[in-house]
């Protein structure tokens, strides 16, 4: 229960659990569809102004052929949130109850989508998919680790889901 800092991948995509109380069956297939698309997701990663909708593009059939609906709300999926909230998630799998979403470098929507999570009854498993090198303006910064260091011993926060997942891309 809690964090197990030791269940992590080294390679590419890289990819760490915060909480772990059950696996997520589709962190494998998760991974499988980041390294294929490797090379757009880092042109948008290192790009400034790019938005991470261009992101979900590149990752929406991949993920579609896996089961996940894409820009998911309580309209499309009632379950999914209260009525009268107007969450989204960028992707979601009913049957497995696994969220997704997509971020390209704003630290304030990390933890908007940790509070998705925990609002949602049917999210059992938050995966927050962030590039690995984020390319600003200016300076480029190391966006996938520093998400980690930003929500490292933050246990009680993730006592709502089985599973939540940071991968790099």
């Amino acid at each position: 229960m809690g964090i197990e800092a030791e269940l992590f991948s080294p390679g590419y995509p890289p990819w760490r659990y915060l909480c772990r109380r059950r696996a997520n069956i589709y962190l494998g297939s998760i991974c499988e569809v980041v390294t294929a698309r490797r090379g757009e997701l880092a042109d948008i990663a290192a790009t400034p102004f790019r938005k991470s909708v261009e992101a979900e593009r590149v990752l929406l059939a991949d993920m579609a052929e896996l089961g996940f609906w894409h820009s998911v709300t309580n309209r499309k999926y009632g379950p999914l949130f209260r009525k009268g909230l107007n969450f989204e998630v960028d992707f979601y799998h009913p049957d497995f109850q696994v969220a997704v979403e997509v971020e390209k470098g704003e630290v304030s929507n990390i933890w908007k989508n940790i509070c998705k999570f925990a609002e949602s009854p049917v999210i059992r498993h938050g995966v927050i998919m962030v590039p690995v090198i984020r390319q600003g303006q200016t300076a480029s910064t190391e966006f996938y680790q520093n998400t980690l260091k930003r929500l490292e011993r933050m246990e009680r926060i993730f006592a709502f889901v089985d599973s939540l997942l940071i991968i790099g891309y």
